[in-house]
């Protein structure tokens, strides 16, 4: 008896709540809003140059949480230099040969 007494004052309770419910549309659209705001804002992981990374604070690794070991940097970029060209070596250039001299003396 206990069980269907139960259930009888949950259905009225029930009835009592969904007769004065009026659901709002304004979470509904502030939640998708909000979702396609997040897609469209989808940026590329920008990495700190090596020497302003606040994590390693320029040296590449830090210590682990546990302090145990060094673990490389994922925050930041080696600062790369641009090398120039190889002056040493200039481009070859196909160039044509000179008619010889050749001179006989008496």
């Amino acid at each position: 008896m206990k069980t269907v007494s139960s259930l009888f004052v949950l259905a009225v309770m029930g009835g009592i709540v969904l007769g004065e419910f009026r659901p709002s549309s304004t979470s509904a659209v502030s939640l998708i809003g909000g979702v396609i705001k997040a897609r469209h804002e989808v940026s590329e992981d920008t990495k700190y140059p090596r020497d302003e990374c606040p994590v390693c604070e320029g040296k590449g690794w830090y210590i682990s949480g546990d302090g145990i070991e060094k673990v490389e940097c994922g925050y930041c970029e080696p600062v790369t230099k641009e090398e120039p060209e190889n002056i040493d070596e200039p481009p070859l250039v196909e160039v044509e040969p000179e008619q010889s001299k050749v001179f006989i003396i008496n």
